[in-house]
């Protein structure tokens, strides 16, 4: 696993924020988030969620709760200013890839001879915008020898051309699947900005698995489904079981 954090130009701080942490032996957290806007104000406000999402992520279950304290940090904050992110919990045992999204680009996930964006059929909204903020819980089974992705925006939008920008990244990342790449973050990084860096900051989070000979890969149906835990108690009884408890 590897992280890129590239404020824009020469700033030294940005408003994009990748981290991970150990929940448990078979279970870690990630998050991804940008802050619109430049300089110090995005920054700041870029601190203040991140830290309560870093705060929250190790004390709830369910990554759309975490999105939930977040949002109330994020409103109060009242700045004109747009907040995405993701809170992703993954597990290794159970292999299961557990998100929620709040307005941010959707993860990219790619076996040897599949790629998928985790996009649901309706999005959900970004940080700060309503008082109160209700996620939904996705969980997609993970392929055998899978690369996940968490990026920024910046990272697909910087010729300011999106479709574009994701074809860029899934060609980074296929070029670079079966890389032994220290840096598998800045790798990609660097690939997708091989012509043009953009203006705007810029967040990676790659994970990689090695391919498991012996474990078939998924089709890319079972791959790119995921469903919504909207349903608190079947969620709530899930909890154990997506944290290896």
């Amino acid at each position: 696993m590897s992280l890129l954090n590239s404020p824009a130009g020469n700033a030294r701080y940005g408003g994009d924020w990748c981290d991970a942490l150990a929940l448990s032996e078979d279970a870690i957290a990630l998050t991804i988030g940008d802050v619109s806007g430049h300089g110090e104000s995005a920054a700041e406000t870029m601190e203040i969620v991140r830290a309560a999402v870093l705060s929250s992520i190790q004390k709830n279950p369910h990554p759309s709760e975490v999105l939930s304290v977040a949002n109330a940090v994020a409103y109060s904050r009242r700045r004109d200013l747009i907040v995405t992110a993701i809170v992703a919990v993954l597990n290794w045992r159970l292999r299961t890839f557990t998100f929620a999204n709040a307005g941010h680009p959707a993860p990219l996930m790619m076996t040897p001879s599949l790629h998928g964006f985790l996009a649901p059929t309706v999005g959900d909204l970004p940080l700060g915008v309503f008082p109160k903020h209700r996620a939904a819980d996705y969980v997609v089974a993970l392929p055998a020898g899978a690369l996940i992705v968490l990026y920024t925006d910046g990272v697909i939008e910087h010729e300011r051309d999106l479709l574009r920008g994701e074809r860029d990244l899934v060609e980074a990342c296929r070029a670079l699947y079966d890389v032994p790449a220290p840096d598998l973050a800045t790798a990609i990084a660097e690939h997708v900005f091989q012509n043009c860096r953009g203006h705007d900051d810029a967040a990676v989070t790659a994970l990689r698995e090695l391919p498991d000979p012996q474990s078939p890969n998924l089709p890319i149906e079972k791959m790119n489904h995921a469903y919504s835990a909207h349903d608190n108690r079947r969620s709530r009884n899930r909890h154990n079981r997506l944290y290896g408890g």
